[in-house]
């Protein structure tokens, strides 16, 4: 990758013509094992503590994601990380992971009531405003809570990622864009480089550690990032929906990351029907 300036590959960002190969980075498969923030840094289970690892039961087998409590019982995710469950009573279960003799051990610590997310959402349609969750728990399961933002992102604000997804992003044989790295908390950070009228949050990053960028900055989101959290200031301002990979007119790759905009309409509008009373957004 040719080094250039930040505020470069932001217009980069906003410019017309690009094909972007879009993916969600939480889905079931192969992949369900990689997780990491791409060029982030490992942090300790207790830093950002209300940021969680959750994992599904699916047709297709075991998912993982990212999400975040907002109050005692509730998380913020992604939409298609409760897909292929049951809106209530789902097979849907908040974990905590551990090293056993060296392989990675996940033990399930409370298992959802339910879920909510928009009625028109598809996961047919990908990476989009509507890939949006709320994930009730047993009261008292949060391990600690983060506040909603309660203004709108704007361009060039620093941002925070934090999850459990892939520490490297590259594009496959089959042009596919994948991921690899062991199963840690990492945290990045970034600059939002476009709010968009339809209500994504989007960024530019590097898709690994790479030697002229400091470790932990111009991160991405990877896959089993998706429904981990985009704070600004310290508020839950995002989640991950997705990421894809285009090039520039001169054939310069370069990497995005999608979050929802939780101060979007569609967002507060499921916010408000799923959130409890008390919960401040």
């Amino acid at each position: 990758m040719a080094r250039t300036s930040h505020k470069t590959w932001f217009h980069f960002a906003a410019a017309t013509g690009l094909a972007f190969h879009m993916i969600a980075c939480g889905s079931a498969g192969p992949e369900t094992s990689a997780v990491k923030v791409t060029n982030g840094i490992e942090i300790a289970e207790t830093d950002y503590p209300s940021v969680v690892f959750i994992a599904a039961q699916t047709p297709e087998g075991l998912a993982n994601c990212t999400a975040t409590f907002v109050n005692d019982s509730q998380a913020v995710s992604a939409g298609h990380c409760v897909e292929g469950t049951s809106e209530r009573n789902p097979a849907l279960y908040l974990v905590e992971q551990k090293m056993v003799k060296g392989r990675p051990q996940m033990r399930a610590l409370a298992k959802a009531q339910r879920w909510y997310r928009d009625a028109s959402y598809d996961i047919n349609d990908g990476v989009g405003p509507l890939d949006l969750s709320v994930i009730t728990f047993p009261a008292n399961s949060a391990p600690a809570t983060s506040q909603i933002a309660v203004v709108d992102p704007q361009v060039d604000d620093e941002l925070t990622i934090v999850g459990y997804g892939n520490n490297r992003n590259y594009v496959d044989s089959l042009g596919q864009l994948s991921g690899s790295g062991a199963g840690k908390k990492r945290k990045g950070v970034n600059q939002v480089a476009n709010v968009s009228d339809d209500g994504m949050i989007q960024f530019i990053g590097v898709p690994g550690a790479v030697s002229d960028v400091e470790a932990g900055r111009y991160a991405l989101s990877g896959s089993g990032d998706s429904g981990g959290p985009l704070f600004i200031k310290g508020r839950l301002a995002g989640v991950t929906s997705g990421g894809g990979v285009g090039q520039t007119e001169d054939g310069q790759d370069i990497y995005i990351s999608q979050y929802v905009n939780l101060r979007s309409a569609s967002s507060q509008a499921l916010l408000k029907k799923a959130l409890k009373a008390g919960t401040v957004f």
